[in-house]
């Protein structure tokens, strides 16, 4: 009994489940058949799994593995517009009959541009939009499945060869949601599409990006202008790449029509000229103006045919953004006149406050940032205190500063003349140091004549008082003594030890910290942080005292040879 019952169950399941395939018609042909163009599809209806990647046409465009390719041509701006997107062979759709076959059925637009759909037919959709497409395809499958929601999605856009003539000229692999710009921007940077052409990549800049040629397959004429699209975002001056698209990339004559624009705007420069530009294509090529622009002051400079005379026109933004501009227009954008910036100063070392601090143009002293600083301390030493200024930073941009401004300020000179003469110069060029001649100590005693007045980048450096003075050289035990005020270089030289083996004490030089003047002992009041140098006598060997003598020996012989000649001539 129950074997039966069995049976009859599986009987009656087999039965339901042939009316259904019955309905749907997704069985009326043998999915294996030759003579079935959906063959690679092989839907597998009773798996999720959607393989694309077995369809026979996308192999066929797919780029072979020697072949240049573009990439990150698939990556998407954005969702798809369905009311600008464009249907073409090999778009790959997912159609979905909700309610009778509740998976999706992938389907590619044939060669001939339309969608099989097994059970409906033949629904053509090449060169309507996506929307449209969807319109179309809903509306036939509806007839056959009335109960079932049907959609259609976009699964994967179509790929295709687009060709290029001029630089790179070739045929390139793209898809339908690829814009030129990638295309071109791929080209330029490929130096095999270069070569192509037998152009350099050095020479990419001399073609045009603002009036490329794309001829499309219906025989429309679009103007790619990239420098526009990128300004304005406007798609007609970047469109989509369609099948049959033929661009034109092509030289650009610089020297013969150009516009300029520059003043106060974000990127200054020289642009390609296209007839119909006006001053409001103008800021769009330098992505506007900077902060400073005065727009009611736009000055446009227009040369005569013979270069002679010029033609200055003001103009207001607002009121002439339409205004037309001719080949060769230099556009200059004034900016306000604004004279307040940060102007600041560095203040280090024995203040109460270190830092930075604002100043005026050209009318603060230093007494006045000392005292917006807090400040001396205590332990401030204003006998070695200086102000620092940026020297002319004319040559600081060069790569050979140093060289540069050697030779531009010996120009002329009229004292620098022999070798010797000159590597003392480049000596002492080398030393310069944007110091300030101040003296802080007849500042602080009431000298007005030091209170200098500061300039921005200023660094105000108020030094320590190390007590101390620095001996080197030929003594016994070189480093810091104590200072002591009134004494002289012999107390430090004893304090360091004494004089060494080899001291030189006819030749004592103390260094002064501030100024690194070199002065004899019984010339300089030692201050603190100063330095004591005892120099080494230097001992010559013998070969050096035979080199002298002979010297001296052959200039007294010439000597004698020369005067002897001349008793004997007057004989």
């Amino acid at each position: 009994m129950t074997i039966k019952l069995n049976l009859f169950l599986a009987f009656v399941f087999t039965v339901v489940i042939m009316n259904v395939f019955s309905q749907s018609g997704l069985n009326d042909k043998d999915p294996t058949s030759k003579s079935n163009p959906l063959k690679q599809l092989d839907l597998n209806m009773n798996t999720n799994k959607m393989d694309l990647q077995n369809f026979d046409i996308l192999k066929q465009i797919e780029p072979s593995a020697n072949t240049s390719t573009i990439y990150n041509d698939q990556l998407l701006e954005g969702a798809i517009d369905a009311g600008k997107y464009i249907i073409g062979p090999n778009d790959i759709f997912s159609l979905g009959i909700w309610g009778v076959v509740n998976t999706p059925l992938p389907l590619a637009v044939s060669p001939e541009g339309s969608l099989i759909i097994p059970s409906v037919g033949e629904v053509a959709v090449s060169g309507l939009t996506l929307a449209e497409a969807k319109s179309r395809v809903i509306t036939a499958v509806k007839k056959r499945f009335i109960s079932a929601e049907i959609t259609l999605t976009l699964v994967s856009p179509r790929r295709f060869l687009v060709t290029v003539t001029g630089v790179g000229q070739g045929t390139y692999p793209t898809s339908a949601i690829m814009r030129a710009s990638s295309l071109i921007a791929f080209i330029f940077s490929d130096s095999l599409s270069l070569m192509k052409s037998g152009t350099t990549p050095g020479e990419r800049y001399n073609f045009s990006f603002r009036n490329i040629k794309l001829k499309r397959k219906n025989g429309e004429i679009q103007r790619i202008d990239l420098y526009e699209y990128f300004a304005t975002q406007n798609e007609r001056y970047n469109p989509f790449l369609r099948e049959g698209d033929v661009i034109t990339l092509q030289k650009y004559d610089w020297e013969g029509k150009f516009v300029a624009v520059q003043g106060a705007v974000q990127f200054p420069g020289i642009f390609e000229y296209i007839p119909g530009d006006d001053l409001e294509t103008a800021m769009q090529l330098v992505r506007g103006v900077a902060s400073v622009a005065n727009l009611d002051s736009i000055t446009v400079s227009r040369m005569d045919p013979t270069a002679t005379k010029m033609e200055k026109i003001y103009l207001n933004f607002e009121k002439d953004k339409n205004f037309k501009l001719e080949p060769n227009d230099r556009v200059y954008v004034n900016a306000h006149a604004e004279v307040r910036r940060d102007f600041r100063v560095l203040v280090l070392g024995e203040v109460v406050r270190p830092g930075n601090y604002p100043i005026t143009l050209n009318t603060t002293r230093l007494s006045d940032i000392i005292n917006e600083a807090g400040g001396l301390l205590p332990n401030s030493y204003l006998p070695n205190s200086e102000v620092y200024r940026k020297i002319d930073t004319f040559f600081i941009q060069t790569k050979n500063r140093d060289t540069l401004e050697n030779v531009y300020t010996r120009r002329l000179n009229d004292i620098v003349s022999n070798k010797e003469e000159k590597e003392s110069f480049d000596q002492d060029l080398l030393y310069k140091i944007g110091r300030v001649n101040v003296d802080f100590v007849k500042l602080e005693k009431g000298d007005n004549s030091q209170d200098i007045i500061l300039k921005h980048g200023d660094i105000v450096y108020i030094a320590d008082n190390k007590k101390d003075v620095y001996v080197y050289g030929q003594v016994n035990r070189p480093g810091f003594v104590p200072y002591k005020e009134g004494a002289d270089a012999q107390y430090y030289i004893d304090a360091a030890g004494g004089y060494g083996e080899r001291a030189d004490e006819d030749e004592i030089r103390v260094i002064k910290f501030k100024t690194r003047e070199w002065l004899e002992p019984e010339e300089a009041t030692i201050q603190s942080s100063d330095f004591v140098y005892v120099p080494r006598i230097i001992k010559r060997d013998f070969a050096y005292d035979i080199d002298l003598i002979s010297k001296v020996a052959g200039v007294i012989v010439s000597v004698i040879t020369l005067t002897l000649l001349v008793i004997q001539s007057q004989k």
